[in-house]
């Protein structure tokens, strides 16, 4: 049942794929999704039958389950990382094979025309000795196998959605600070996080240059009506539980308050509240929004957000996430959310660069990373090239 499973998994990914490519239509996603679900979970199953009886047909059952976790939870990595095109038909083509190899082997082994590749090993059905040994290997083994898939696929859906400006390593959380030049311009383009190890907020800013007149683009959204509530959300008690710094106690922080302090008291570029402050050598820049630009949705959304974080203890945590009155809960509201949070946000920052770039050499934008897809999208389709990287780790697992 196991292998017929595998085979209709491997089919209708292939009928779906195919047609997708064709049509650009996923017909079967639904039935797809079911079957994949049911080989997944009868895997596990398999696996306990590897480690219970010395009968089980390893050269059959091990390639597919391997095959099952590599391609489902770890996403095929590192193909998954690399935007392979038709990926996902290739895979239901290796899937087939796979499937119909192993048929193949099974029936060229025993001499059968028809004999299905789930053929028992000339074995005790029950050993106690292999019981007491195979068992705990194999549920060590698998266990570490199956944890590492989900790490793999994690890691390649978060590569994905941030397109790339967050990497999740063995190691740890990593963002990437990409380079972009244009003639004599450059944008630079800095992945952030609300909490990161201290040293992670160091080397944000570029060295000093006279020669290269530079400016800061800073995110944070205001509240200057204190629709909020003169609340904002604060991460201190994440920031502790994981043992590293919030973004607001970080340097960075600190210099930017700083800088922009100095213009709201009229310390700007021009002394006339042109909304750019001069640091020593660098300038910063509120780019962001404010609050009163947001949807009523939008903003019962985050003040939702605020009580979250504010909660007591885990057990008021979870009544906000069980609360079906919730604005959290409230899915037609979302897409208001996304485009007030991400979209709207990205335009006004775009504005900036462009006005910018008029003035500036360099241009620093360290913004949270799901806003800087579509900023490198912008830049590419506006002759940017990218000419370099930079790593920095942000969160260490060890």
């Amino acid at each position: 049942m196991f292998w017929l499973l595998f085979l209709a998994d491997g089919l209708v990914s292939f009928a779906d794929e195919s047609v997708s490519v064709a049509t650009g239509l996923s017909p079967l996603t639904v039935v797809r999704g079911f079957v994949a679900f049911a080989v997944l979970a009868m895997s596990i199953f398999m696996v306990a039958i590897l480690g219970i009886t010395p009968r089980a047909p390893r050269r059959v059952l091990v390639p597919l389950i391997l095959f099952v976790w590599w391609a489902g939870p770890a996403m095929a990595s590192p193909l998954g990382f690399w935007n392979v095109p038709y990926l996902a038909l290739g895979l239901a083509i290796v899937q087939e094979l796979l499937a119909l190899g192993l048929w193949y082997t099974s029936r060229a082994g025993n001499g059968a025309r028809w004999t299905l590749p789930f053929a028992l090993r000339d074995a005790p059905a029950l050993s106690w000795r292999y019981l007491l040994l195979a068992l705990p290997v194999t549920a060590l083994v698998f266990g570490v196998f199956a944890a590492t898939c989900v790490l793999l696929g994690f890691s390649a859906q978060v590569e994905v959605v941030t397109g790339g400006y967050v990497r999740v390593r063995p190691g740890g959380i990593y963002l990437i600070e990409r380079k972009f030049e244009s003639a004599d311009r450059e944008v630079r383009l800095a992945g952030m996080m609300h909490v990161a190890r201290r040293e992670f907020y160091s080397g944000l800013l570029p060295p000093v240059d006279p020669a290269v007149p530079s400016v800061v683009l800073v995110e944070g959204v205001t509240d200057r009506k204190r629709l909020l509530g003169g609340r904002s959300l604060d991460y201190g008690r994440l920031a502790k539980l994981l043992n590293v710094t919030p973004q607001s106690d970080s340097e960075f922080s600190d210099r930017v308050a700083a800088e922009l302090g100095k213009q709201d008291a009229g310390g700007g570029a021009d002394g006339q509240g042109s909304g750019v402050s001069k640091g020593p050598g660098i300038h910063f820049k509120h780019a962001d929004v404010d609050v009163e630009t947001f949807h009523p949705q939008t903003i019962a959304f985050i003040l939702a957000v605020m009580a979250l974080f504010q909660s007591n203890d885990l057990r008021e945590l979870l009544g906000f996430l069980a609360d079906p009155s919730s604005p959290i809960a409230d899915e037609n509201a979302q897409e208001q959310v996304m485009e007030d949070i991400l979209f709207a946000r990205n335009q006004r920052l775009v504005s900036e660069i462009e006005s910018s770039l008029k003035d500036y050499r360099c241009v620093v934008v360290p913004w949270g990373a799901m806003h800087l897809p579509e900023i490198e999208s912008w830049l590419k389709s506006h002759n940017f090239v990218q000419s370099g990287e930079v790593r920095r780790k942000a969160l260490g697992f060890w």
